[in-house]
């Protein structure tokens, strides 16, 4: 069996010099390191680091470096995992898996909570899962996690939310199952994209923006610009709403400005609220069920291709 290990930096990548916490300066995955010489096996591990970054740091190069690193990687292993960091794991997760919906061979990201000193660092026995999801051959994009409450969950890439303040966690949902010497489904969904959007041989390249917006009451419209991105994501307060009073207004000058405006994210079948229904007649396009940085990045995708348009790529 051959795994190929993408490093990518992250906390999981970091050691603690006394003052901060930052990416070693090395070649070598240091999970990997741990796991072989806690570990004898016959797996034929491959490691590259297309990026060695804090995630917060990330990039629109920095992305396009891990998906085609993936193009490349995909059709000559039996899977793939790809440490990264965990502040932006949802968006990096949402990419890949939207990327690589299709995908025939297990593709796993595994982040940690503490560096791997730690002695309550979660990293390693993330990538023991992820190592095992791969001899288990679970085709699809997944997020091992072991929260505080000490359940290993397995996420979907498309479903993960960003974590809590106690650096837990969730899935949109449920999460897809959890792991306890073997794997438990609970929930099979998967958001996708159209096929044939993108490949190896034309990959994406982030060229154009998104702005996204959450609302807080009080919110001042006039403060955003609105003339680089091509579309404005807007998320939503758990009701589905956001007020309708300020925003209406905004959301027209966006459309007579050629600029999509989408809202995330509804329940489907849900009762609207009747600022809801306001912000929808202004000309907003409502998603449902996703994530807020599946919304995100599905959206960035879909500004930056031009083989149908955004808003059929959004409802794919």
């Amino acid at each position: 069996m051959k795994i190929t290990v993408l490093s990518t930096g992250g906390t999981i990548a970091s050691t603690f010099d006394g003052k901060t916490i930052d990416v070693k300066k090395s070649t070598n995955s240091l999970v990997l390191e741990k796991y072989l010489e806690h570990n004898k096996c016959d797996i034929d591990f491959t490691e590259k680091s297309p990026v060695s970054i804090l995630s917060e740091s990330i990039s629109k190069t920095d992305f396009e470096k891990i998906a085609l690193s993936v193009y490349n990687e995909k059709d000559i292993s039996d899977g793939i995992i790809i440490t990264c960091g965990s502040d932006t794991l949802s968006y990096i997760s949402s990419f890949i898996g939207l990327l690589f919906c299709d995908t025939d061979i297990p593709i796993i990201l595994v982040a940690s909570n503490k560096i791997l000193d730690d002695e309550n660092s979660n990293g390693y026995e993330n990538f023991c899962c992820a190592v095992n999801l791969i001899e288990n051959n679970i085709k699809g994009v997944f997020v091992p996690y072991k929260n505080s409450d000490g359940v290993m969950y397995v996420h979907r890439g498309t479903q993960l939310l960003q974590a809590d303040f106690n650096d837990d966690f969730y899935s949109l949902c449920k999460p897809y199952g959890f792991f306890d010497n073997r794997l438990t489904v609970l929930d099979d969904f998967a958001q996708k994209i159209p096929s044939g959007i993108f490949s190896k041989e034309e990959p994406p390249k982030l060229d154009n923006s998104v702005l996204m917006i959450e609302p807080y009451p009080l919110q001042n419209y006039d403060i955003f610009d609105i003339i680089a991105p091509k579309a404005v994501l807007h998320t939503l307060y758990h009701s589905a709403t956001a007020d309708d009073k300020s925003a209406v207004d905004f959301i027209k000058k966006c459309n007579d400005n050629g600029k999509q405006f989408f809202l995330c994210s509804a329940k489907a079948g849900q009762k609207f609220y009747s600022s809801t229904a306001a912000l929808i007649k202004a000309g907003a396009v409502m998603l449902y069920d996703i994530s807020p940085s599946c919304a995100y990045i599905k959206l960035l995708l879909a500004v930056n291709q031009n083989k149908i348009s955004v808003e059929e790529f959004m409802k794919s």
